[in-house]
């Protein structure tokens, strides 16, 4: 026990490091944070002039921050270190105020309130009667025995018990005043003692879709989000690097439990006309809330459709948040067990998204392809709830060729480049100059004239990358380009690509699939692979140099590519070939090893014949 919590206590300093809301360590930022949680800092900041935080979806890691750093807390602070119900500590409901409680009637949670409305604490739909319940303890109770239930049923081990603590074994939740957040999971010793403190009316929160209502909408999110979180401690202590994971996936736990609500939509981004078709929003151009009402044409917030440049791991009281449209995908295109087969994963030794590699690689997958996949779906918004996201932020939308785009992309970031076309046929290429350091890849989305869009992933694996394109403005009626750094670690990866109506010279024209070996890249699924670069070798090295050689590799380049887009969607067929390459590419691997094994084979031939031949004889 002593060792777990050494390892929480260490996992609790690495949070607050790497991002607690911009500076956690000091006395004062805790301080400041608590009081922002609570709403005790609005006099300060309107005196100072300064903006008022904005909303915090979840208070778990101030109240993380507050545990792992008691002694800088103010002394009028310290009660956030406890339950709100704790004998000796009068700073929640106040001295003397009768605190309720009310049982679910699934057993699982006691849910505490008040109806004093002395102490600022009294919940919503309080009339003064302890003999009748507030519907809003009602609602309460029934949402987290609905999201418990929903959790079990994905697979997640039971809560344990809490002892006696909060008056009874089971798991308690405490409705109080906290107008700067939604709520928030803490414990007492050791995270089995886990409990959740909830506000007791959301005020102060923003609007939801749920059709009871915002305020009964609030309360299955809160209810959903935080008790996941309360499932998190169970399963690991690592919360430092994976926090921008606990909080994107409690997020998605809210819209799997509670789909009607969509509270989430608050964080992705608001939708917005483009009226000059220009890819991003400008202002004076019109934004809407999530009923689809016009919201402004000014001051429209920066959500996480307008960072795609912003690394997916963003830790920083608002990003996260947004983050849970990766989860979603996740979830959407390899499973529901998926989110939880993450957490498994999820330990001292693991970042969240190296549990997240860990995860694809069982499913045979790779982070560059899902990253890819991902990426390309945020730019045709191709999801569940795709008529509530906004466009994409892109970077630049060109009209006028030639240009060269240059600039840097940080981890696991993205940028998106438009290309329109005019009237008349021409090719389109794209030239991608020393992006070949494994971190960066793309992906080209050409949009047909029919509305369709036909995809191709370039992984840069030369120096002078060539991606070319026939019939644009008149087949392909706009490009978009999704450039992307695919590693978790590697910041500030440069870029420069040139795009021009000037057709690339063969074989430069390859780069439509692993540098031109389509098939091979299709059945071993990378241009990495070392099969596909063995392959690759070969044709520079020996088919390149001749003229058979060159004329077989421009039928291969004519013909192959819907052969490969074929076998690329057919796992069987990708396994076949697979099995077909494998003696391929140990003859040209190992051409004296592959002599060998022949005449020896040619040998024994000769002898069982030999023999043969002499029983014959015999006869």
């Amino acid at each position: 026990m002593h060792i777990k919590r050494y390892i929480l206590l260490a996992s609790l300093l690495l949070l607050i490091t790497q991002g607690v809301s911009a500076a956690a360590i000091d006395r004062s930022a805790i301080n400041g944070q608590v009081g922002d949680l609570f709403g005790r800092n609005a006099l300060y900041r309107q005196a100072e002039g300064t903006a008022p935080r904005p909303l915090y979806k979840s208070g778990t890691p101030v109240a993380l921050a507050a545990k792992m750093y008691p002694d800088s807390l103010a002394p009028e602070n310290r009660f956030i270190l406890r339950r709100p119900t704790d004998s000796g500590d009068p700073d929640f409901y106040g001295a003397g105020v009768v605190v309720l409680t009310y049982d679910s009637a699934g057993g699982h949670f006691k849910i505490h309130y008040t109806e004093d409305p002395g102490s600022g604490n009294a919940v919503a739909g309080s009339d003064g009667t302890p003999a009748t319940i507030p519907q809003f303890v009602i609602d309460t109770a029934t949402a987290f025995e609905n999201a418990y239930a929903h959790i079990l049923g994905l697979g997640y081990p039971a809560l344990p018990g809490d002892g006696t603590k909060g008056g009874d074994s089971r798991f308690d939740v405490y409705l109080v005043n906290i107008p700067g957040t939604y709520g928030y999971t803490s414990f007492d010793d050791v995270p089995a003692d886990a409990y959740i403190v909830m506000d007791n009316d959301f005020a102060d929160t923003p609007q939801n879709l749920d059709p009871g209502g915002k305020q009964r909408g609030d309360i299955k999110v809160t209810a959903a989000h935080e008790l996941f979180h309360a499932f998190q401690f169970q399963l690991s202590t690592d919360i430092a690097r994976s926090g921008w994971w606990m909080e994107a996936s409690s997020t998605w736990m809210e819209d799997e439990v509670y789909p009607e609500v969509k509270d989430y939509l608050n964080y992705i981004g608001y939708r917005y006309s483009d009226t000059n078709d220009n890819g991003q929003w400008d202002p004076g151009e019109p934004y809407y809330d999530i009923f689809g009402n016009v919201a402004g044409s000014l001051a429209r917030p920066s959500r996480w459709f307008d960072r795609p440049d912003t690394p997916l791991d963003t830790y920083n009281g608002i990003y996260e948040y947004g983050s849970t449209i990766w989860v979603k995908y996740l979830s959407e295109n390899h499973g529901r067990d998926f989110v939880r087969n993450v957490w498994a994963r999820v330990s001292d030794a693991h970042t969240a998204f190296q549990a997240i590699s860990d995860a694809l690689s069982s499913a045979n997958l790779s982070v560059g392809s899902a990253l890819r996949d991902f990426r390309e779906k945020v730019a045709t918004l191709d999801f569940a709830d795709r008529a509530y996201y906004p466009l994409v932020r892109r970077a630049g939308s060109v009209s006028s060729l030639p240009q060269t785009l240059s600039g840097s992309l940080d981890h696991l970031a993205a940028l998106y480049y438009e290309v329109k076309a005019d009237s008349t046929a021409k090719p389109l290429t794209f030239s991608f100059r020393n992006m070949n350091s494994g971190a960066l890849t793309a992906v080209l989305l050409m949009k047909k004239s029919d509305g369709t869009v036909e995809r191709s992933d370039l992984v840069l694996d030369s120096p002078a990358f060539v991606k070319s394109v026939s019939d644009f403005g008149g087949q392909y009626v706009r490009a978009t380009l999704v450039l992307l750094n695919t590693s978790e670690t590697s910041d500030g990866q440069v870029f420069t690509v040139g795009i021009s109506n000037e057709a690339a010279a063969p074989p430069a024209t390859t780069g439509g699939g692993g540098g031109g070996c389509f098939i091979a890249t299709a059945a071993f699924g990378s241009s990495l692979e070392p099969e596909v670069m063995v392959l690759r070798r070969f044709r520079d090295v020996w088919l390149l140099t001749n003229p058979p050689g060159r004329e077989f590799v421009r039928l291969y380049y004519r013909y192959s590519p819907p052969v490969a887009d074929y076998i690329r969607g057919h796992e069987r067929l990708r396994t076949t070939t697979r099995m077909f390459l494998y003696p391929v590419v140990y003859a040209i691997e190992y051409p004296y090893a592959l002599i060998l094994i022949l005449g020896a084979l040619t040998f024994v031939t000769i002898i069982i014949r030999k023999k043969k031949t002499a029983g014959n004889a015999r006869r």
